[in-house]
């Protein structure tokens, strides 16, 4: 697991820093193929809609596939970068703005840059709706 550590609201009530650390948290781990570090930031019953591509993965099984054929076409390279994250603590929810800088395993490099929103059921992402720059969905 990642060592970034993330640590929870004294009253387990999302607050902006809280918000801001869990999404970068999250894309610290998938830049590091941590699949028990990305998956402990949903709920079991989360829903990942990747809206510019139409898909949706639906609770923690459909999640672990996605992100296992993410880690193994991109292991060469994925980073996350330039954040700029817009939260609601009083809604338990962020936007997040960023670049992502991919090479699959055939050599190929893609730069998008995408918008995601999370919202939060507790502490952990219920819902999550993905928007990619170029419509390449690249998280089948």
């Amino acid at each position: 697991m990642v060592a970034a550590t993330l640590t929870r609201p004294a009253d387990n009530v999302p607050t902006y820093g809280f918000l801001v650390n869990l999404v970068e948290r999250y894309f610290s781990c998938v830049d590091n193929n941590d699949l028990e570090g990305v998956l402990d930031c949903f709920t079991d019953d989360a829903v990942f809609t990747i809206q510019s591509a139409h898909s949706t993965h639906s609770g923690r099984d459909e999640l672990r596939r996605m992100y296992e054929e993410l880690f193994a076409t991109y292991k060469p390279r994925m980073r996350h970068i330039h954040f700029t994250h817009v939260a609601d603590p009083a809604n338990a929810r962020i936007s997040s703005q960023f670049t992502v800088e991919l090479t699959d395993t055939e050599g190929n490099e893609v730069t998008l840059t995408n918008c995601n929103f999370f919202y939060l059921e507790g502490l952990k992402f219920h819902r999550v709706f993905v928007y990619m720059s170029d419509g390449e969905n690249v998280l089948h």
